[in-house]
């Protein structure tokens, strides 16, 4: 076997371990990806349901003042 034999096997060794190691990158990434993104989609979730009960509550307060109205006008026949 001569040297340029040793050289392009070498190479090919090299480049199937690069290959390898870019494949096993690209895995993490794209595990670290659906972490984040089930991370933030809880997240948001949250936020959502946070904001969804701010708003009810706003309503109720809304349909508790417009009732204690009503019921002042009534009282005081308005």
């Amino acid at each position: 076997m001569g040297l340029l034999d040793k050289f392009n096997e070498l190479k090919d060794m090299v480049t199937g371990v690069v290959e390898e190691a870019k494949g096993q990158a690209g895995e993490m990434a794209g595990d670290a990806t659906d972490a984040a993104a089930a991370e933030y989609g809880d997240a948001a979730q949250q936020a959502g349901d946070a904001v969804q009960g701010a708003g009810d509550s706003v309503q109720d307060a809304q349909d508790g003042a417009q009732g204690a109205v009503e019921d002042f006008r009534n009282e005081h026949g308005l």
